[in-house]
């Protein structure tokens, strides 16, 4: 490993990242608001570790995921990827200067079948990435993808088969293989288990976790399901209406949240013991539009915390003593439930 990778310990530093989507209207299309999917959010993803996005649809966890690979440009901010070559913000740099950056990294997409060509065999899928980066041989790619194969619990002989004859968890090996093609530093993942079987999906977990060992993989995690994010993340970052309202360790979320919303995320998980007491917290109304956010806290419509303050002010995401950062005006005066 270089010395810059050893001296940087994340791979992939966001600052203060904004996506506005502008709203037009008439012939000349003139614009007359903006849709704001990302609004002010920084985090970092360290080098070898997971990160979790959570929130409800809507809140931007895949607007920030596209924005970190560059597959749809920021409006603002900094997305600082940490190379062998040293720290580069790709944020707003031009195509030509991020070609060489793309391969650092790759996509496993939510529905592994739409996101295979039908008309290409497993060979061509998985090798294609090597020819587009230069690698002409069609010796070298097949030796390749005969060990990317085996790396992801497929066999050889499976290379002249087509997408159709997989099952949905062999197609998701199969794009996870892709994805290791070019020996990626970061890996995105966007909810790739949501559409298998439970005991496909934690078969899969369990290859994504056993790669990152293996290979020094880093991740960005979005999913819905807060129990696999709970198990496979090393940090959760929970997002509401484009901003980041609380994070942590999944242990310090789900055994202390520090935001009503978390509260009401983590009470929805189901729970396999049916003597547990139940907590389930009904969030009142509807997520508010995100082209005219209410004022103050965001989620003040929906909070059974709310105070005045709530409804005129909007709150700083703020650290405390343990590193934890929330935004929440009434942290400190009210106790919110978990999980044991």
């Amino acid at each position: 490993m270089s010395a810059t990778k050893t001296q940087n310990e994340n791979i992939v530093e966001v600052k203060n990242l904004k996506k506005y989507f502008p709203l037009t209207q008439g012939i000349f299309q003139k614009v007359v608001g903006h849709i704001k999917a990302v609004d002010d959010v920084s985090f970092v993803i360290p080098r070898g570790k997971t990160v979790g996005l959570v929130g409800e649809s809507g809140c931007g966890k895949t607007t920030i995921s596209k924005c970190i690979l560059r597959a749809i440009d920021p409006t603002s901010g900094e997305i600082n990827l940490n190379t062998e070559q040293g720290s580069k913000n790709i944020a707003d740099m031009r195509e030509k200067e991020l070609r060489p950056l793309r391969k650092e990294m790759q996509l496993i997409f939510q529905d592994p079948f739409s996101s295979l060509n039908p008309r290409m065999n497993l060979f061509d899928i998985v090798s294609e990435p090597l020819l587009l980066n230069g690698v002409k041989s069609r010796v070298e790619r097949q030796d390749r993808v005969e060990e990317l194969l085996s790396k992801v619990g497929l066999r050889p002989e499976y290379m002249v088969r087509f997408p159709h004859a997989f099952s949905g968890g062999q197609r998701q090996r199969i794009g996870i293989a892709r994805a290791l093609a070019l020996n990626p530093s970061l890996i995105v993942c966007d909810e790739p288990v949501s559409g298998l079987d439970v005991s496909v999906q934690a078969q899969v977990i369990n290859l994504l976790m056993d790669l990152q060992d293996e290979l020094g993989l880093s991740y960005l995690f979005v999913s819905h399901d807060l129990s696999i994010v709970r198990q496979i993340s090393d940090s959760i970052q929970v997002m509401y209406l484009g901003r980041l309202v609380e994070n942590g360790t999944p242990e310090e979320i789900f055994s202390s949240p520090k935001h009503p919303y978390t509260e009401a995320l983590i009470s929805a998980v189901p729970q396999a013991d049916p003597d547990m007491p139940k907590n389930h917290q009904t969030l009142i109304g509807e997520i508010p539009n995100p082209s005219n956010p209410p004022n103050g806290c965001y989620f003040h419509p929906r909070c059974a915390y709310a105070t005045d303050e709530c409804k005129k002010t909007n709150p700083a995401l703020t650290v405390d003593k343990s590193g934890r950062s929330f935004s929440c005006h009434n942290a400190k005066d009210i106790k919110l439930t978990g999980l044991i």
